[in-house]
This record gives structure tokens, sequence and C-alpha cells, in this order.
């Protein structure tokens, strides 16, 4: 019995270093499409610049296997400086189809932009 017991609690060790693990490399997938599309949607009109930049955000993270809704990315366009907040969540543990445990991640940066045209 203690046998039993102790693997049980290896294999939630291994399943919860798994899940934190999975956590962090989509934390590092929205990380780098913010830059990537940043970076190549910088010469954009200012007026347009913030919206096209969501978009963007949000179709190269679906198609990357990081489902992000829209009320989850917020970008922000003040003068010369771009502000990008995502905050969403790495579900874990589920139970009947709902996620009942999740590991809130949470991007936040600020980008200096070159003058509008």
């Amino acid at each position: 019995m203690k046998v039993l017991f102790w693997l049980l609690v290896a294999l939630g060790f291994v399943y919860a270093f798994y899940a934190g693990a999975v956590a962090v490399y989509s934390y590092y997938q929205v990380t780098d499409i913010v830059k990537e599309t940043v970076t190549e949607r910088a010469g954009v009109d200012r007026y347009e610049r913030a919206e096209r930049i969501r978009r963007e955000i949000l179709k190269k993270a679906t198609e990357s296997g990081v489902p992000l809704s829209e009320r989850e990315v917020r970008v922000t366009d003040d003068n010369r400086t771009l502000r990008v907040l995502i905050r969403w969540s790495y579900p874990v543990i589920f139970y009947k189809g709902d996620a009942v445990l999740s590991i809130p991640l949470k991007y936040e940066r600020s980008f200096e932009m070159p003058s509008s045209r």
C-alpha cells in the first residue's frame, strides 16, 4: 500500500512539473509573437497600429496553439509608446470538460515607436 501511495505522489509531482513547463513554454511563445508582431507592424499609421497589432497577436497565438480570447489582449498606443498587456491562463486540471485549476499568466511590455507619419 505504501508503494502505491508513493507512486501516486511521484506521478503527481511529474504531472505538476509537466504542467508548469508547458505553461512556461506558452508564455515564451506569447512573448515571441508579440515581439515579432510589433517589429513587423511598427511602420503602420499610428491611428490603426494598435488594433492591427492586437488582431495579428490573436491570429498568431491561435495558430501556434495558445488560444487567447479578445478580452485577454489589450494594446494601447499613447503618442510614441505602444503598450501590450496579455492575461491568460493555462488549464492544468479538468473535470467534466471544465478547467478546475489553471495557472494564471501575464505578459506586459511597452515599446517605443517611431514618430507617426
